[in-house]
């Protein structure tokens, strides 16, 4: 070793490998910080230096000897000649073959110099794999565990996108308020009675609430249930707008019902009768507060009535004979305070006749605080009459703006004689005359016991002429029951078209479903207008035909003569399908408009092709 690295004299070493690279990378850097070397400088290059010459081992010496001969495999010798002979450093630089051998090659020249042969590269550890912490998990387990996440997570995707799917509506039907385009059904509660009963009660109401469900009803209006001093009989003489009638049951029993039918998506509507319980409305103040403006009532029994209903779940309120108060000076101050009181979810509804008798001038605050108004078909007077009525609804301010109150169309209330009396002797004129009212724009009312043809009693023997005024409001039958009490006001008709329910609860589903029969009216060019058309209207026979944009059309037909009639229709259409009517037997089938033929009192309704 010592023989290694003793050094005897500088000046017998020998030169050394790096010592021979010294002169040829200065050769090559010198020239791109200084100026070219001048020409004769190219000709006869400046000697080299003298290394220094040193002694090293022979064992050394044979080891880079070894080197060498891998550095340059053609034998070219790698001493201080070789740079001696080079070209000049600008010329390397200028032809692109400058040699550095002090760098270590490049994987391309490795491979060249190797005639494309490349040595397997020999990685080696510090430490040995099983030192190493995560060599000791259970990666069996840890395998298993993943895939099963995996899966999981699959199957929860998959699941997730299922039930998305499923929530996505099957149609998209323009949208609209719960009272808009529905079937309300009015019911005098003293004559909605069951077979233990004589008088109806909120408990006998509750019963039938499945009934009540299978019709398709979105709410019940209840005929006024206010105390009196003789309830029935005298049920318009009320004492106060806050007292029940006893003999309907208590506050609990109507909260109750009022649940039952909140369960099955029922509102309960009131009859709130202003007239003749007041002659006028209490008077009104305006007074300004931190510039907002509020309604202050002296006497304030209206108001306290309204807060006490809505309380207790009360949806809307029929405002009765206030076209009695069209010329009082508080009406439109105490409209917009009760519509504050009850809130734009709850609704009021007030006659055609205070519309039609109330001034130009005030109009918009009642359109702006009341949301249906109840107009009676007079199916009665016959096709004449009720196409210029149809007509001159469509064409008044209801149908010509946008946010305007909705119709509330009824054949039978609590203040008329029976639709199965006016319509008599066709037992079927009932249905016929149900069905159409029920394609006609708007929201439709359904007097309890129409949809069964329930008449009036008769009273031949004239045992109650003093309650002549009530024979109307007979007591509701139920099928396959039979009364163990007499009620208060029986009826003496011996059958009842029970089969009519299910033709009744049809049109109400059909109508619920199709936008062209349950909307008010269409939008189009910034207009408003009218969704519903008479199409044919001559010796007693009606046709009208409904459409909305982008959706199937419905014609109804219906004759309200007395005789049977045929009539051509081509001309106008051409063929659909019956979906219902006219009676309770009919099937769905194809029919043709050459030749439509109705009995007395029937009406059918056609989805057209």
């Amino acid at each position: 070793m010592d023989a290694f690295l003793r050094v005897t004299d500088s000046a017998n070493l020998s030169n050394s490998p790096s010592s021979s690279f010294i002169a040829e990378d200065n050769a090559s850097i010198c020239p791109l910080i200084t100026p070219s070397p001048p020409t004769n400088d190219l000709i006869n290059p400046p000697p080299e230096p003298v290394s220094p010459a040193f002694s090293i081992g022979e064992e050394l010496a044979n080891k880079l000897a070894d080197v060498q001969d891998d550095d340059n495999p053609a034998g070219d010798s790698a001493s201080s000649s070789s740079s001696a002979l080079a070209e000049p450093a600008c010329t390397q630089l200028l032809n692109h073959r400058n040699v550095y051998h002090h760098i270590t090659k490049d994987e391309d020249t490795a491979i060249q110099e190797t005639n494309g042969k490349t040595q397997a590269l020999q990685l080696t550890f510090r430490n040995p794999p099983e030192d190493y912490f995560f060599m000791s998990w259970n990666w069996p387990l840890i395998r298993t565990v993943s895939l099963y996440l995996f899966l999981s997570g699959l199957v929860a995707m998959l699941a997730l996108v299922i039930a998305m799917i499923s929530t996505l509506p099957k149609v998209c039907n323009p949208p609209v308020e719960w009272y808009q385009g529905s079937v309300f059904y009015e019911i005098f509660p003293a004559s909605f009675n069951i077979e233990k009963e004589q008088v109806g009660t909120f408990k006998g109401i509750s019963q039938q609430c499945d009934y009540i469900k299978s019709l398709g009803v979105k709410a019940i209006r209840l005929n006024s249930i206010f105390n009196t001093p003789n309830y029935p009989e005298d049920y318009e003489n009320i004492t106060n707008l806050l007292d029940i009638a006893p003999v309907l049951g208590t506050k609990d029993d109507f909260q109750k019902m009022v649940r039952y039918l909140d369960s099955r998506n029922i509102s309960v509507i009131l009859d709130l009768p202003l007239y003749p319980l007041y002659k006028k409305l209490p008077n009104m103040v305006i007074n300004n507060k931190n510039n907002e403006t509020f309604l202050v009532q002296d006497h304030n029994d209206i108001e306290k009535a309204l807060y006490h209903w809505k309380n207790l779940n009360v949806k809307g309120f029929y405002l009765k004979g206030l076209e009695h108060f069209v010329d009082d000076p508080n009406l439109h101050t105490s409209l917009r305070l009760w519509k504050k009181i009850i809130g734009p979810e709850k609704i009021f509804i007030i006659s055609h006749e205070f519309v039609s008798t109330m001034p130009e001038e005030k109009a918009n605050i009642v359109w702006n605080n009341i949301d249906l108004i109840d107009v009676k078909l007079r199916i009665e007077e016959g096709v004449v009459s009720i196409t210029k009525q149809i007509g001159l609804i469509q064409n008044s301010t209801l149908f010509t703006k946008r946010g305007m109150p909705w119709v509330h169309w009824s054949l039978g209330n609590v203040d008329s004689n029976r639709i199965a009396n006016i319509l008599s002797p066709f037992g079927n004129g009932t249905l016929g005359a149900t069905i159409l009212q029920f394609i006609l724009p708007g929201t439709q009312s359904l007097f309890y016991g129409d949809e069964i043809g329930l008449r009036s009693v008769k009273d031949a023997e004239n045992d109650k002429q003093d309650l002549k005024h009530l024979h109307h409001l007979t007591c509701m039958p139920w099928p396959n029951k039979k009364s163990k009490i007499l009620p208060w006001m029986p009826s003496d008709q011996n059958t009842f078209a029970f089969d009519q329910v299910n033709v009744i609860a049809k049109m109400i589903k059909l109508r619920s479903e199709s936008p062209s029969i349950y909307m008010n009216s269409v939008v189009k060019d910034g207009e408003n207008r009218n969704t519903a058309e008479v199409k044919y209207s001559k010796d007693d026979f009606l046709v009208i035909q409904r459409w909305y944009p982008r959706r199937k059309s419905y014609v109804v037909a219906s004759n309200l003569g007395i005789k049977q009639m045929t009539v051509d229709l081509s001309t106008l259409l051409y063929s659909g399908e019956v979906v219902v009517g006219p009676t309770s037997s009919s099937l769905p089938n194809t029919i043709s408009f050459k030749n439509i033929s109705l009995w007395p009192g029937e009406s059918v309704v056609i989805v057209l092709d």
